[in-house]
């Protein structure tokens, strides 16, 4: 799977101002929204919340992977918020979350996508120096440059 059919620099907002989770999920919804990728922001977000009540997607080490997969969405998506402060996100290791990468998936897309790009995530964000050069990025390029070819070799 190609990186720039799953996310562009408009779904990256590295200022994101929000005090709460649900506003952090709110925010990154909005975008999916007025990119045409899903059909409702409020069903897209009741199904984030949904998975979020289930477990917690707060990976650790600052940074939340939440998901959905959903009838809402049209298009697999990958969507980046960076906060300006610290949310309590009920993570593995207790500790606030600034680094929020959001994952859209289709209900009609085989399992494998979902699990894919996440696994792909998850091992990565393993890597210290990765995750220090996703936190000190501050260009939405940056991010992309970082995650194409992460996240691609481990989906083709």
């Amino acid at each position: 799977m190609e990186i720039k059919s799953l996310i562009n620099e408009d779904l990256i907002e590295l200022n994101l101002v929000a005090s709460t989770q649900l506003e952090v999920i709110s925010q990154l919804a909005s975008l999916l929204g007025q990119q045409g990728r899903i059909k409702s922001v409020s069903a897209f977000i009741e199904g984030v919340l949904e998975r979020e009540s289930e477990f917690s997607t707060g990976f650790g080490n600052g940074f939340a992977i939440p998901h959905c997969k959903s009838d809402t969405v049209e298009t697999a998506s990958i969507i980046i918020g960076k906060t300006t402060n610290s949310i309590e996100w009920n993570s593995l290791d207790d500790k606030p979350v600034t680094f929020i990468i959001m994952l859209a998936i289709p209900s009609g897309e085989g399992g494998t996508t979902h699990l894919q790009i996440l696994s792909a995530l998850s091992g990565k964000l393993m890597d210290d120096e990765f995750r220090d050069q996703l936190m000190s990025a501050t260009q939405p390029e940056q991010i992309l440059n970082l995650l194409d070819g992460s996240i691609t070799q481990k989906t083709n």
